[in-house]
């Protein structure tokens, strides 16, 4: 027999379960279909669909959403047997950067392809070019209104790596010095860059600098890779890094990590800020982020947490955290395009329709 006070505890536990707010329903997501053997390595924003860089055995492939290819046209053998890491469009216009390890040391050979519309040509290049002493990697590519821009690292002259970038005259490209600008390394603040992305008529470049601790720093350009001003993101807590980025005109908005935790910041009339309230999320500096999307005028960022896959949206002040029902892992990249969110893990494409995550 139930005394008052258990009688009185049940009731407030029911009282309490009514209340509770219901948990949001979660995401249902469906797989993109890809040609057999194909493994996703990037996917690309592509007028109404994406691109999506694949690797088939010890072959590269750039599939189209709903069928189709683009045509790749590789000279070397480097370039034949490459991985993507990275595909840029802008328009018709195509850039990419592959790589494949080879050599007695095992370094990455590096590949740099252009085209448009369904064609991708390797531009070959001579070994010294991104490759020899000195040497660092290419983490990403741009489209400024200078032309196209290649980023990546390159040893400085002053201590460790600096931030490179390349430039292009036709089909020759052309590491430019960073020495004396806002990419050149120190030795008490080496610079490492993760990703870049067109802002204005320029590129910004996301990554971090080792200052007294690791902090998110982003290097913006005026025009093309010339005049870069570096800017430590706020509110960076005892360590922390930018990951990936993506800009619309003068705004951007970076995703990265604070002391193992989700970041995001926002630039906005020219000011930078961390958005507060994102929910907890782990994030190891060493792990892949897609950078944050607009959808309906809400910010959206999807990130794993474990081996679930998240869609954090921000209405306002308020944030709304949602499991994705599909894809799990890890989270590599996330697109809009067509109407639907495009995500990319290790091993596959998903997508779901942007009017579904109202």
């Amino acid at each position: 027999m139930w005394t008052r006070g258990a009688r009185v505890a049940a009731v407030l536990v029911v009282a309490l379960g009514a209340c509770a707010p219901t948990p949001p329903e979660g995401v249902a997501f469906t797989r993109v279909d890809l040609p057999a053997g194909a493994v996703p390595q990037t996917v690309t924003a592509a007028g109404d669909g994406v691109l999506v860089g694949v690797r088939r055995g010890e072959s590269p492939g750039l599939v189209k959403e709903g069928g189709g290819e683009v045509a790749l046209h590789g000279t070397t053998p480097y370039a034949l047997a490459a991985n993507w890491y990275a595909v840029t469009v802008d328009g018709d216009r195509l850039l990419a950067v592959g790589g494949e390890r080879g050599g007695a040391h095992g370094n990455v050979r590096w590949s740099v392809w252009t085209g448009a519309g369904d064609e991708l040509t390797e531009q070959p290049q001579g070994f010294s070019v991104f490759g020899g002493w000195g040497a660092g990697e290419l983490v990403d590519a741009v489209f400024t209104a200078d032309g196209p821009v290649l980023v990546g690292s390159w040893q400085s002259d002053a201590a460790g790596l600096d931030i490179a970038t390349w430039t292009t005259d036709g089909t020759t490209w052309t590491r430019q010095s960073s020495t004396g600008t806002a990419l050149a390394s120190t030795a008490v603040s080496p610079g490492f860059a993760t990703s870049a992305t067109a802002f204005g008529k320029g590129a910004l470049v996301a990554g971090w600098r080792l200052d007294g601790g690791q902090r998110p720093v982003v290097w913006t350009s005026k025009s093309g890779a010339r005049d870069w001003t570096a800017t430590a993101l706020p509110d960076a807590g005892k360590s922390g890094g930018a990951v990936a980025a993506r800009c619309a005109g003068e705004t951007c908005l970076v995703s990265g990590w604070v002391d193992g935790a989700l970041a995001l910041w926002r630039l906005d009339g020219g000011t930078w800020s961390r958005l507060p309230g994102v929910p907890s999320v782990p994030v190891a500096d060493d792990a892949p982020l897609p950078a944050p999307v607009e959808i309906g005028g809400h910010l959206v960022q999807v990130a794993s947490d474990g081996d679930r896959v998240v869609l954090l949206t921000r209405d306002g002040d308020r944030w709304t955290r949602r499991d994705a029902r599909g894809p799990s892992g890890q989270v590599v990249d996330a697109v809009v395009a067509g109407g639907a969110l495009h995500v990319l893990t290790r091993s596959e494409v998903w997508r779901v329709d942007t009017g579904s995550l109202g």
